[in-house]
């Protein structure tokens, strides 16, 4: 892989390749993205599961679709 430097006043394009260190770097960077997806996915498969629980009680309850969509929007799905 190669990193291209740009000087910022003469516009002198340099390319070279990454040093060892940049490329731990990047792998690193690699890792807590996926990390951080992993956690987001995680957190929003929760979130659904916890929605979907407070529908069924309600529905359980006697509440109709119709009636948690107007009083309770935020437990629609995707909300």
């Amino acid at each position: 892989m190669e990193v291209s430097e740009i000087n910022a006043i003469t516009g002198e394009v340099t390319e070279r390749d990454y040093t060892e260190l940049e490329l731990a770097q990047r792998e690193v960077d690699s890792d807590e993205a996926a990390q951080r997806a992993t956690a987001v996915a995680a957190t929003e498969a929760k979130r659904q599961a916890t929605i979907q629980a407070a529908r069924d009680q309600a529905l359980s309850l006697g509440f109709t679709e119709a009636m948690l969509d107007v009083m309770y929007p935020q437990l629609t799905e995707g909300a």
